[in-house]
């Protein structure tokens, strides 16, 4: 996550606010509270925010703005969502603008650029402003690899002469990996007399010939060096040599140096033992250690390697486990799993998984320190079971904060461009926009007093739905204080199943009653106009599709009925009435022919709710049944059958 304070606040004016009394942002609120917050906030007149935002929704939606444009707008309103993206697009504008160097380093000082070709840029800028760092830049743009053929050779003109032969070749190795046919040939001239060969070699896979075609040596060593592997693997699959590629990760020996992309290596890995036997897959995933530096935290890496670093070990685990039958292989793959996640959903998810494998291997020591680090999440879905695996029951879960902001930092927050910009769609934006911009500034809170702010800024906006996101967000930097904030009152119509309402509001919609989704469905419930139009008359009232979004009484009343609707249908299975409420009946009814019903003992609700094949309903299952418990566990007086029901009871 970034931090809030990793950027100075702008220049320009901004909306001022009284400082906020800051209240323990984890008590409970009732319904009410948020209902009067949002209707003050809505009626509030609007700030000349609402011009930045305009403009952000218009620079995010066009892509070939001039570089001042996306530049500017970054400088002047940090923090934004999706800033990584404008940042992208003003570098990418550099192919097509000349801009000056004052302005070109004024905005990569604030900004370092993200792209090797805007780092070349850069680095010229700084030569011709004289600043001494330019060469630093230089060194580090040439060792990286792609830019454009001008950049290439001034940079080599200016700075030529303090290249090293490591400086070539890394550059080398760099241009490889990305397929710079053109500029590798350029620089196979500069690289040391002892890597040429095994340069030859991938250049030729790298040009689409195999080296044996082509007639080049390729050196003994060249199996254990993870560029020639790449660069093999990409050829054999491009030419539809599929097996060999599959073959050729499954059989590596261990990389002699980590890769200069781990991410496109990764993102092979993970195609190709896809398409393998489930021996490969496992054989594949269990290899990844030298990817990556000793002891290294994968939680730290981008998005991207973490995704497709889970995905592959989640592969391998499920393989080995499922289709194997090696419980053994398949406990430290689902531990890496867990290991490498950042959301407490995961990582319990992973340690859950790593327990049952050991304890199916028989290792009931390791089965129960994995369950001990899944149960660390205990408002997760895994978390709970991993606590019942341990015989423990559920611990409070309305923790405080002992951590409060001083009044400078909520003097900062409160007057920094994301939060007033979150004040502003808090009014009456679509809620697409809105949604973004409550993400971004909950992520963008590290400590707990920064959760805090945030937390208060939902209560002032009367935000159901920032509450959900700062809880999720604080969730996933390891702090549990938030957890009663993030589950929010509504008002519930009498009747109406109250635990289930909230757990699945709080699912679809994040309470925003205003969600609409990609397929349609609208409201707190998300309810499609067809299903709604059919329950609204199995309940003898009138159809207005417009109620679905204006009266989130009139959505509460469609949406608890259609659910009692479907458990009723399933005979009172609560996974099976919530994956219907999501992917619909004829889906479920689906998956329960081809994977087994657990109503009839052929299969345990955990591995039929892991095979379901449409990951949405799988999280979505998950996520409702643990927003279930923890509302009981938050509001016993609450729970349905008078008592809170721990997760297994949900689980029949």
């Amino acid at each position: 996550m970034s931090s809030m304070d990793r950027k100075p606040l702008p220049l320009i004016a901004l909306l001022a606010i009284p400082a906020l009394t800051l209240s323990a942002p984890t008590c409970a609120q009732d319904a009410s509270s948020w209902d009067r917050a949002r209707q003050q906030m809505v009626a509030s007149a609007p700030t000349q925010m609402a011009r930045a935002i305009d403009r952000w929704e218009f620079l995010i939606a066009n892509d070939r703005m001039n570089f001042d444009d996306y530049a500017g707008f970054v400088l002047a309103y940090p923090g934004f969502p999706q800033e990584e993206r404008l940042r992208t697009r003003a570098e990418n504008a550099l192919d097509r603008e000349p801009v000056e160097a004052q302005r070109l380093v004024a905005f990569f000082d604030q900004h370092p650029p993200l792209t090797n070709s805007a780092r070349a840029r850069y680095a010229l800028a700084l030569a011709n402003l004289g600043r001494p760092e330019a060469r630093d830049v230089a060194i580090a743009a040439w060792r990286g690899g792609e830019m454009s053929g001008p950049s290439s050779a001034y940079l080599e003109g200016l700075f030529g002469s303090q290249f090293s032969q490591d400086d070539h070749d890394t550059r080398m190795d760099a241009l490889l990996w990305q397929g710079d046919e053109e500029a590798a040939r350029r620089q196979m001239r500069r690289v040391s007399q002892d890597k040429q060969p095994l340069y030859a070699a991938r250049l030729s896979y790298v040009s689409g010939s195999a080296p044996s075609s082509a007639g080049v040596p390729v050196p003994s060593n060249a199996a254990s060096d993870s560029g020639y592997v790449y660069n093999r693997v990409r050829h054999l699959r491009s030419t539809r040599q599929g097996s060999s590629a599959v073959s050729t990760l499954a059989n590596r020996p261990t990389f002699d140096a980590t890769p200069f992309d781990s991410e496109a290596l990764l993102i092979e890995m993970l195609r190709l033992a896809r398409t393998g036997t489930p021996r490969q897959a496992q054989q594949i995933a269990a290899k990844v250690d030298d990817m990556f530096e000793p002891d290294v935290d994968i939680r730290t890496k981008s998005y991207r390697i973490r995704d497709d670093y889970t995905s592959l070990m989640w592969l391998g685990g499920t393989k080995s486990l499922w289709t194997l039958g090696d419980p053994s292989s398949a406990a430290p793959l689902f531990y890496r799993y867990g290991a490498a996640a950042q959301t407490p959903q995961t990582r319990s998810k992973g340690f859950y998984w790593a327990g049952l494998a050991a304890s199916q291997a028989g290792d009931m020591q390791a089965a129960n320190n994995y369950w001990e680090m899944a149960a660390a999440h205990p408002d997760r879905f895994y978390g709970m079971l991993a606590l019942e695996k341990l015989g423990r029951e559920m611990p409070s879960l309305n923790r405080m904060p002992t951590e409060t902001p001083t009044p400078q930092q909520a003097a900062a927050f409160q007057n920094s461009a994301i939060a007033n910009a979150v004040r502003e769609v808090s009014k009456d934006a679509p809620w697409k926009t809105g949604i973004r911009f409550y993400r971004e500034v909950a992520q963008s809170a590290d400590t707990v007093a920064e959760h805090a702010l945030v937390a208060d800024l939902a209560r002032e906006t009367g935000r159901r739905d920032l509450a959900v996101n700062v809880a999720e967000a604080a969730g996933a930097d390891g702090l549990k204080e938030f957890v009663a904030f993030g589950h929010p009152l509504l008002e519930t119509p009498r009747g109406t199943n109250w635990t289930m309402v909230h757990a699945i509001s709080r699912q679809e919609s994040q309470f925003a009653g205003n969600a609409i989704s990609h397929a349609g469905a609208r409201g707190l419930m998300q309810l499609m106009p067809a299903t709604a139009r059919e329950q609204s008359g199995k309940l003898g009232l009138s159809y207005a599709r417009s109620k679905l979004i204006d009266d989130p009484t009139y959505n509460i009343q469609l949406g608890d009925a259609y659910f009692a609707r479907m458990l009723a249908y399933y005979d009172g299975a609560y996974p099976l009435a919530v994956a219907a409420y999501n992917a619909g009946p004829g889906n479920v009814n689906k998956w329960l022919r081809r994977n087994g019903d657990p109503r009839k003992g052929g299969i345990d609700w955990v591995t039929w709710g892991e095979r379901i094949p449409i990951f949405e309903t799988k999280n979505y299952v998950q996520r409702v049944l643990e927003n279930a418990v923890v509302y009981e566990n938050l509001y016993p007086d609450k729970a349905r059958f008078g008592t809170p029901r721990p997760l297994s009871s949900y689980l029949r």
